[in-house]
């Protein structure tokens, strides 16, 4: 349950800060600052392959370890670029209750992070040595 609500914190926060965005005129700065995260969550995504994409942090018998691409340098891409393209998106406008929102979007990904890097060790015995090669976030 408590998995399944950080799913739903995570969907909600994110989209709270896209839809709470001065997008008109459009923020040619938000646009170019935020660009590198859309990239990294779109490359991570790719490489994980398209249809195989899991907003749950829990194993499956599906579930590879992938240490290839952004994989290599960063344990978590598709949320270091969440997280890279909505602080991008604090600029427009800045306000106090959505530096706030990121704060709890950043604390949310990080305990995510707990809670599937557990079940990566406990499915792949080989995590532990790319726990200690690659970053968790940057």
């Amino acid at each position: 349950m408590l998995l399944g609500l950080l799913v739903f914190l995570q969907f909600v926060l994110a989209a709270g800060l896209v839809l709470s965005s001065d997008w008109w005129p459009i923020p040619w700065m938000t646009l170019a600052l935020s660009s590198p995260g859309v990239v990294l969550a779109v490359f991570a995504w790719a490489t994980m392959g398209l249809w195989r994409i899991r907003i749950h942090p829990s194993t499956t018998d599906r579930t590879r370890l992938l240490t290839g691409g952004p994989y290599g340098y960063i344990r978590h891409p598709m949320y270091t670029g969440l997280l890279w393209f909505t602080a991008a998106l604090l600029l427009s406008p800045l306000a106090w209750w959505r530096v706030a929102a990121w704060l709890l979007l950043l604390g949310v990904l990080s305990l995510k992070t707990v809670y599937e890097e557990r079940f990566m060790l406990a499915h792949f015995p080989e995590y532990e040595q790319y726990q200690q090669r690659v970053g968790r976030f940057w």
